[in-house]
């Protein structure tokens, strides 16, 4: 036994010394680095060469997609409108609900080949709309918005379409204060499955849906999912969606109890230690935190509020405690009072956190907001409108918020008909807030495109995109936040590095 070990032993120490000789050897036969020689490059970043997005199934609503041109150039200094041959936008129908749609059967919509291109149709099928670039076109953008002036459904809603992922996380009201269906397809062309976990004032919640924990989603295939089946006593709830095959789209409509209003919730970012939650809208009405912490250990969250009076703590208290694996709420309508900003969030452990807007009015009107990303390549709103009928007094304006540095962006304008506007130079005070209205393009008709373009030195930004409208009944709004343009990619730096053949 003792010969053994020793045997062992002595293997092991030429294993060893076998890899530090190859390392040895490649270390000395690697070519020499003079002193003038250049750093490894940092990340650099890429066009991205294929998008495919999927708006929920429209009903009664708008989508709208574009592909502007700013962003794939130096600003001031456009790419041509018209691409190269092989690029181009193709708009098409998905299948009805738990249907599935065959590769190249689906109904095409429309097919974009020119840059600054707004698109918008208004939808009634209920079937999903998929939006798919090539090429140069691949920057696009897209976005379903829905108004409705009677029944339960009465508000503004809108949503981005979003993007087959590997997970997403959405925050709002649960089933016990909302009518909540989360929608889940699978635009790729192989099977996908998907798991579907909830977090709410109770904790985890596990539920089954078909009598399984996993949705199995065909090829071009949409299911709608009650979340009251799932977690039926939650009021407020986050969510996570999490491909087990495959690449899944999610998107999740709320319609609030007591006819306050209905929207779609915008996807949180992923837990992180700390989040900013952008586009507060101002105004009156109810302001509610949502915070998850969806970890094995609780959180202790720091709350400050980001206005244009800047960085500030919550009035009585802006410490929460969220335990593991649930959601906590927090009022901050005295917070904000009548102003517009955002909520930055910290914590020792990741969370993820939302906002509920609710409206005033005889009838009120609810939005939801999450937390977002700086946007550093820049953002894109596909929709935003100004007048109009049925609610005549429609406007658009961004929430734009600079946590620590100043922040500096360009602001172009492309209308679904005409140029775009000339380039606007918007500067946002360190830890500031500030609101910049979108003025209509002057001959042109709504719906209108936003192009926002940070600037080489500025600070971060985060932002949302504010959709107003008033009946005779109140106030209707609804909030998208601006997300990371899909014009551009990080393409990490490769390095030599030992560890490839080290234990």
């Amino acid at each position: 036994m003792k010969a053994l070990i020793e045997n062992r032993f002595t293997l092991l120490v030429l294993v060893t010394v076998a890899l530090l000789a190859t390392c040895g050897l490649a270390a000395m036969t690697q070519p020499i680095r003079t002193a003038g020689a250049a750093a490894p490059a940092a990340p650099t970043r890429a066009p991205v060469e294929s998008v495919t997005t999927v708006c929920p199934p429209p009903e009664g609503g708008a989508v709208s997609v574009v592909v502007p041109s700013l962003l794939r150039g130096t600003p001031g200094a456009p790419a041509a409108d018209t691409p190269g041959p092989a690029a181009g936008v193709v708009v098409t129908e998905l299948g009805k609900l738990g249907e599935a749609t065959v590769t190249g059967n689906a109904h095409r919509l429309a097919t974009l080949t020119r840059h600054g291109q707004v698109w918008q149709r208004s939808m009634d099928g209920g079937v999903p709309v998929q939006i798919s670039g090539t090429g140069e076109m691949a920057g696009l953008e897209s976005a379903y918005t829905a108004l409705r002036t009677t029944g339960k459904r009465r508000g503004l809603s809108g949503v981005r379409c979003g993007d087959a992922a590997s997970g997403t996380w959405l925050i709002g009201p649960g089933p016990a204060a909302a009518e909540v269906t989360l929608h889940l397809t699978n635009p790729g062309p192989a099977p996908a499955t998907a798991e579907v976990f909830i977090y709410s004032g109770d904790g985890p919640v596990y539920g089954e849906i078909d009598g399984d924990t996993a949705v199995a989603l065909r090829p071009g295939e949409t299911r709608a999912v009650d979340v009251a089946d799932l977690a039926p006593r939650a009021v407020i709830a986050a969510l996570s969606v999490r491909a087990v095959s495959g690449r899944v789209v999610a998107a999740a409509e709320a319609v609030l109890d007591r006819k306050r209003g209905v929207d779609w919730l915008p996807e949180a970012a992923a837990p992180a230690t700390r989040v900013v939650v952008p586009g507060v809208p101002g105004g009156g009405g109810g302001r509610e935190l949502l915070v998850a912490a969806p970890g094995e250990i609780g959180a202790r969250v720091d709350v400050r509020v980001l206005t244009s009076d800047g960085l500030k703590e919550v009035e009585g208290g802006w410490s929460l405690d969220v335990p593991a694996g649930s959601v906590v709420a927090m009022d901050l309508s005295g917070a904000f009072g009548t102003r517009s900003g955002a909520v930055v969030v910290t914590s020792q452990v990741p969370v993820v956190a939302g906002l509920v807007a609710v409206g005033t009015g005889k009838r009120k009107d609810a939005a939801f907001t999450a937390g977002a990303l700086p946007i550093d390549f820049g953002s894109i709103v596909a929709d935003n409108r100004t007048g109009g009928e049925p609610a005549g007094r429609q406007s658009s304006h961004l929430v734009l918020s600079a946590p620590q540095t100043e922040g500096r962006l360009w602001l172009q304008l492309v209308p679904s008909e005409g140029p775009p506007t000339d380039v606007a130079e918007v500067h946002i005070p360190a830890a500031s807030t500030v609101d910049v209205e979108l003025p209509h393009p002057k001959g042109a008709s709504s719906p209108f495109a936003v192009v926002v373009t940070p600037l080489p030195g500025s600070g971060p930004i985060y932002g949302g995109r504010v959709l107003t409208g008033r009946d005779e009944s109140g106030l209707m709004f609804t909030v998208q936040p601006l997300a990371a343009a899909r014009s551009w990619t990080v393409v990490p730096t490769l390095t030599e590095s030992s560890a490839t053949v080290l234990p």
